[in-house]
């Protein structure tokens, strides 16, 4: 699929973030959503069938699309999974938070600006809470209205844009991780790990 196939989609400027329908990935969806993210991140490596397919069947991920009111075509994406973080049992401090780690996320440049992707993200970790709070390896001090959820997602340090975004959003850079470096492509890329809490959608 040609990455001019999104060019042709009817825009308005005037949709809302409330306005596009936020939905799980399908099987039918995964062609459309391979062209989207290779127009968004063309030097990324080109993501396979696999990866969405564990998307579709791993209990701990989730993957959500977002499509315009017109239109079936998905114009943005997430893709996030919930981690539970590893506590001393004898411990008497509050759990940590449960993770949700970011695998990607994305918005054609047409419909930013608008609060779309900050409705996926809460979305997203409203979903993977739902899906924690059923599963046996997630303590139920975990899953209950006072706790937190934390959102982790690494981003190329190159990436300005991409930085400035989730600081927007209230993330922070932990630059007291030290450097990261991650496989790429070609190599390694350095990347920084920016987190931070997220409010849960409605």
């Amino acid at each position: 699929m040609q990455n001019a196939s999104f060019s042709s989609l009817a825009t308005s400027t005037q949709w809302s973030a409330e306005q596009f329908v936020i939905r799980p990935l399908t099987s039918a969806d995964i062609q459309s959503v391979r062209a989207l993210h290779t127009e968004l991140a063309p030097s990324f490596p080109a993501l396979r069938p696999t990866f969405f397919h564990q998307l579709l069947t791993h209990p701990t991920h989730i993957c959500l699309v977002a499509t315009p009111p017109s239109s079936e075509k998905p114009v943005a994406c997430i893709a996030a999974a919930f981690h539970v973080l590893t506590s001393d049992l004898t411990s008497h401090a509050p759990p940590p938070p449960l993770e949700v780690r970011v695998l990607a996320l994305g918005v054609l440049p047409t419909f930013r600006r608008r609060g779309l992707a900050m409705r996926l993200l809460r979305t997203a970790a409203t979903s993977l809470r739902v899906l924690a709070a059923s599963a046996p390896q997630v303590p139920t001090s975990l899953i209950t209205a006072h706790t937190a959820t934390k959102v982790c997602v690494n981003v190329a340090r190159a990436d300005g844009s991409n930085r400035a975004f989730w600081k927007h959003v209230g993330m922070h850079e932990e630059e007291d991780a030290g450097p990261q470096r991650e496989p790429w492509s070609v190599g390694w890329r350095d990347v920084v790990s920016v987190a931070g809490p997220v409010s849960i959608a409605a």
